[in-house]
């Protein structure tokens, strides 16, 4: 497939593509729309992270749905509500022209009875997350055998994060009449398992790319560093990358929260997100980075899941992670739409052999880089201590205005040049000490 208009693709949906500048599919979506076009059974699509799945199977489902029916005919699964507002979002934006086609956006913390209400108006597709479908289904608010297709979207990041259960709860629906599209990035060896035993149906695939390969347009690197110099080794790469977007990953809620107070109190720019953080919050955090108020992104990997930025820079991977798919995950954050990008893996000495592993697994290497010098840190230190200064609010009323006037009568005599290189010299002086 060439180009949308050379597929039996319905022409609001190609007016959609228009409107939005898309002329030529990447190649998950050239091999994966013609099939699922016609195909009625079910379907394996894998590709990197940021190759345009969504489209790729969102283009067929929307394709096949009959508004005239008032009735759900397929749901979209997906791993956190982040990634559930995006997805509808975009198919939202590719239904636009196609009349009384009704999408909602269906997920955990947010108003169960609000989505019920919502629901009960009419819908022909739900993007949802698992624990809350299953509710849902449990609830006889949404009615399986009604519908045509399930689409596991990510499903790798599905069972890293514990829905296993919920899915194996899905695909065992009695008297399953609904085909299964599953898409993921990597297909570790539970998506083999759920495959081998549910997936009957005429399977088809559709695999782009080699398993469990990570984005060549990325530089992978690493620096081993002990845990006692680990922040101002992270400092001197913020210092580095300021201007730049950068998602900064931890392995937990807490060890974001933390390194968050951290970089605030360096006055570094930066925000958080993870799973306790209010959806208000999030949305808030996101937009002041997409739109460049704020650098430095801290997220733990399950917050990051609806990070759908395309200029991000740097993936910095401040805690190692568990899993080689959690590694293709992360660095998948970084270039996107085509463009190039950095993954920097912080690693201590006592986890070299897990960094060798995660190389063998993904059949990578990480390019080892030095540790900064201490006059380096010294110096970064001294740079963030002046960006400090220049950010911090005048004392007001805490001191009388002779106080005040006495300390200015120390410096009067100097000038600029000459106060600036005596606060350098006097912070790297009593850093030393």
């Amino acid at each position: 497939m060439n180009n949308f208009s050379s597929e039996n693709i319905p022409s609001p949906i190609i007016k959609a593509l228009q409107e939005k500048g898309i002329e030529v599919p990447s190649e998950i979506q050239a091999q994966t729309i013609p099939v699922l076009m016609a195909h009625e059974g079910d379907f394996i699509g894998r590709s990197a992270t940021g190759t345009g799945k969504t489209f790729a199977y969102g283009i067929p489902l929307l394709s096949r749905i009959d508004t005239s029916i008032g009735k759900v005919q397929a749901v979209v699964l997906v791993p956190t509500r982040e990634l559930c507002e995006q997805v509808g979002k975009e198919l939202t934006g590719l239904a636009k022209h196609i009349e009384g086609l009704k999408i909602e956006s269906i997920y955990g913390g947010v108003s169960l009875k609000a989505q019920i209400h919502d629901l009960s108006n009419g819908s022909h597709v739900i993007v949802a997350t698992p624990g809350r479908l299953m509710d849902l289904v449990q609830r006889q608010v949404v009615h399986l055998e009604t519908i045509n297709q399930v689409v596991f979207d990510e499903a790798d990041e599905m069972l890293l994060k514990g829905f296993k259960t919920d899915i194996d709860k899905i695909l065992a629906t009695a008297n399953r009449q609904y085909a299964t599209w599953l898409f993921s990035a990597t297909m570790p060896d539970d998506i083999q398992h759920i495959v081998k035993k549910y997936l009957h149906k005429e399977l088809k695939k559709v695999l782009v790319g080699e398993a469990e390969r990570t984005n060549t347009d990325i530089k992978h690197q690493a620096i081993i560093v002990p845990a006692e110099e680990k922040m101002n080794v992270l400092l001197h790469f913020l210092k580095k990358y300021t201007g730049k977007k950068v998602i900064i990953f931890c392995r937990t809620k807490s060890g974001v929260q933390k390194l968050y107070k951290q970089l605030s109190a360096h006055k570094m720019s930066s925000g958080a997100i993870h799973g306790d953080l209010p959806q208000g919050l999030r949305n808030k955090v996101m937009d002041q980075y997409r739109a460049g108020y704020i650098d430095f992104l801290i997220a733990t990997d399950v917050a990051a899941r609806g990070v759908d930025v395309d200029d991000v820079a740097v993936v910095l991977q401040y805690h190692l992670p568990d899993t080689s798919e959690s590694y293709t995950h992360r660095s998948g954050r970084t270039s996107r739409a085509g463009k190039k990008g950095v993954s920097l893996t912080f690693v201590f000495p006592e986890e070299i052999d897990k960094m060798k592993e995660i190389e063998r697994t993904l059949q990578l290497q990480l390019h080892q880089l030095p540790i900064p010098s201490a006059k380096d840190q010294l110096v970064d230190k001294a740079i963030i201590w002046g960006g400090k200064i220049a950010k911090s609010k005048p004392v007001g009323d805490k001191l009388d205005e002779a106080t005040k006037r006495e300390f200015k009568d120390q410096l009067m005599h100097l000038s600029k040049d000459e106060l600036l290189e005596k606060l350098l010299a006097t912070y790297l002086r009593e850093q030393q000490n």
